[in-house]
């Protein structure tokens, strides 16, 4: 009898294993919290997003942490007062106990609009330009305009970065803004595949 109890914890414990590895590195489910990316994403739409191996493409809609950057700016700080030039995973794993609330993730579905080496404007005229041509945005019929003064346009995209923003250009806090900016490639979750939720709306995203 003991054994068979062992050997089931056994099995449990590497379902759940391989479980949280799927999670962490294949793919996971996420809900879409808030409008900003009206009327292409609903609030409490449910969405596949896959990870392994992704890079980011012109268009693709994104699930990215939003307090990525900050997170690293408090750990460099902890590195400096450890007398140390960086934090190793294992050391920011622990340093997280000691973290801000404020600095927990907080994720965000928004749309890659520019990839590194290329130059965003947002013209007098609402259109967004990239690399000095008009983005053809079939998903968004508005006008887009800056949200942010500390941010000037035109806009070279930093290597290893992407420009985001959402598909409800009037409610979006988006790389036009200085508290987000633009979006290192860490700080992506993964691509959004699939609205799941709800069943009458199941659809790839695009």
């Amino acid at each position: 009898m003991g054994k068979e109890i062992w050997e089931w914890v056994y099995t449990l414990a590497i379902a759940i294993a391989i479980a949280l590895l799927i999670k962490a590195f294949v793919f996971d489910i996420v809900r879409v919290d808030g409008s900003s990316m009206y009327p292409t994403l609903e609030n409490n739409d449910r969405l596949i997003v896959t990870k392994l191996g992704y890079t980011p493409k012109q268009g693709d809609i994104i699930i990215l942490d939003s307090t990525y950057k900050k997170r690293e700016e408090y750990f460099d700080q902890v590195a400096e007062e450890k007398g140390k030039d960086e934090l190793n995973a294992f050391e920011k794993f622990f340093a997280k106990s000691d973290m801000p609330d404020s600095l927990d993730s907080v994720y965000y579905v928004k749309r890659v609009i520019a990839l590194p080496g290329q130059t965003v404007d947002i013209g007098d005229d609402g259109k967004v330009y990239v690399d000095g041509e008009v983005l053809d945005e079939e998903y968004y019929d508005g006008d887009t305009y800056p949200i942010d003064s500390d941010m000037t346009f035109p806009l070279t995209v930093e290597e290893d970065t992407v420009f985001v923003m959402g598909d409800n250009r009037m409610h979006s806090k988006d790389s036009r803004s200085s508290e987000l900016g633009l979006v290192p490639y860490d700080a992506i979750l993964g691509k959004s595949q699939i609205r799941i939720w709800p069943f009458n709306a199941i659809s790839f995203t695009k």
